[in-house]
């Protein structure tokens, strides 16, 4: 009788609750934001690969820099030898932050996120990024990440991963 009434409660909730709709551009805004809050003067920021990872990047992101870190070897910086969230290797904060979203679609959503690394700094010193977001486990999670803060030099940190284990997996053969 019990495990009967357990039964007919979790099927309730089955039919009650959705499936994972996708999220709206306010939420993808919010995470963006508390990524970014992150990244005041003396900051944590994101540590892309440390145990938390997983709370702002997607598995698919965080396995491909596994595989790179394992194609490199130890001791090899490779091409992530910064931070992918602030174009940076140190930060004294976050200045003139602007985060806009685009168009969300059914589990993506892509936004353009633009600031500077100190207080009054010039337009041409402002970073540039174009971040992709997808839902993980009902959550957004960041799917890739496009430095564009030098129209000479962008980096596209998934295809840069891609093709960096793509040429030391050639090595190791």
């Amino acid at each position: 009788m019990r495990s009967s009434l357990l039964l007919r409660f979790a099927l309730l909730a089955c039919v009650m609750v959705p499936v994972c709709s996708a999220q709206d551009a306010p939420s993808a805004e919010t995470f963006l934001q508390s990524i970014y809050a992150r990244y005041t003067k003396n900051g944590p920021g994101v540590e892309i690969g440390g145990p938390h990872a997983g709370g702002y990047l997607h598995s698919s992101l965080i396995a491909l820099l596994r595989k790179d870190t394992r194609a490199l070897g130890s001791g090899e910086v490779g091409v992530l030898d910064g931070d992918p969230f602030c174009s940076c290797q140190d930060w004294d904060g976050i200045y003139d932050l602007r985060i806009e979203v685009g168009e969300v679609k059914e589990d993506t959503a892509e936004a353009l996120v633009s600031f500077a690394l100190f207080k009054n700094a010039k337009p041409q010193d402002m970073r540039s990024l174009m971040i992709t977001l997808a839902q993980e486990k009902g959550a957004w999670r960041v799917w890739n990440v496009v430095d564009r803060s030098d129209a000479k030099a962008v980096f596209d940190l998934r295809g840069e991963l891609k093709k960096e284990i793509r040429e030391h997996g050639r090595d190791r053969k």
